[in-house]
């Protein structure tokens, strides 16, 4: 049996997870949720991920999160494939060939067939 994917959320939101928690849990993806406040610096980002020691295979990250942060992120998670929701400009974070843009409003049957291309599970 293989292993469960593992994917990180960071969102400035509850619902955002709500929502795209029900499409990871129809396929058994393993999922985090890590929420980002707008008062977030780099070193209070730094605490919240002290304790977390897994390599997500994906990371998806939400518009709202400052330009810094996004950066943190796909850095930190240097061999994740990243999901961008809703209207995130590319050019507001690192240039990179495993970004994928979902357009807004976030459809999720838009999100479930990235998703599933990303992760090979959409044959």
């Amino acid at each position: 049996m293989e292993n469960p994917i593992t994917i990180k959320i960071f969102s400035l939101t509850n619902e955002i997870y709500k929502l795209i928690a029900k499409v990871l849990d129809k396929y058994n993806f393993r999922h985090e949720f890590v929420i980002i406040t707008d008062t977030d610096s780099r070193k209070t980002f730094e605490a919240k991920l002290k304790g977390s020691k897994d390599s997500p295979e994906v990371i998806i990250i939400d518009k709202e999160i400052p330009s810094e942060l996004k950066e943190m992120i796909i850095g930190r998670y240097n061999g994740a494939s990243v999901i961008c929701l809703p209207s995130l400009n590319e050019t507001d974070i690192v240039a990179s060939d495993r970004v994928s843009q979902i357009s807004e409003p976030l459809k999720l049957s838009e999100f479930e067939n990235v998703i599933l291309k990303i992760t090979k599970k959409d044959k």
